[in-house]
């Protein structure tokens, strides 16, 4: 379907620059109404713009920082060398620990899981996730929060051998 209403978006001249970063959008409309965007393949001038940034809206528009902040977190790959003979998980969790820290687990179909949190490790250093986009920098200080994850929080896990395969930041 959204191939589709894309496909159709194309037939009636909709300019699409995938992997294009925005460099900057004109403070106003040129006499035509439109407004000029650049990138590094050039300029654009559209009428229309949609800003579809999550939370790096206020980098391209400032008067959204205090409405969109951008907040980073964690993600971890759990596997284990049992694979599919891993304790079985049949739903996504949410481990709250507190007020501010909480967890949230995906299982996979090979028996690995997905863990998303460890904000209680850098929650105390505001700069390290509150109004940062640096997703190319892992939060080093939550890595090794994952280490044993399953076992400590999970019964039958103890002997699963589970480790943690990959620490992520963002898109990275």
């Amino acid at each position: 379907m959204v191939q589709q209403l894309l496909g159709k978006l194309l037939d009636q001249g909709l300019n699409v620059q995938a992997n294009t970063s925005v460099t900057s959008v004109s403070s106003s409309t040129d006499d035509a109404g439109r407004w000029t965007i650049q990138t590094p393949r050039g300029a654009i001038k559209s009428p229309k713009i949609v800003y579809a940034t999550n939370g790096f809206s206020s980098q391209l528009l400032p008067e959204y920082a205090r409405s969109i902040t951008p907040i980073r977190g964690v993600c971890s790959h759990i596997d284990s060398p049992k694979g599919k003979n891993s304790p079985h998980l049949v739903n996504t969790y949410a481990l709250r620990f507190n007020d501010r820290n909480f967890d949230y687990l995906i299982p996979r179909a090979d028996g690995s899981i997905i863990v998303g949190g460890a904000t209680a490790r850098f929650w105390a250093n505001r700069k390290r996730w509150f109004d940062n986009v640096q997703d190319d920098r892992l939060v080093d200080e939550a890595v090794p929060y994952f280490d044993g994850y399953m076992q400590r929080n999970f019964r039958g896990w103890e002997n699963s051998e589970a480790k943690t395969k990959k620490v992520w930041t963002g898109s990275k």
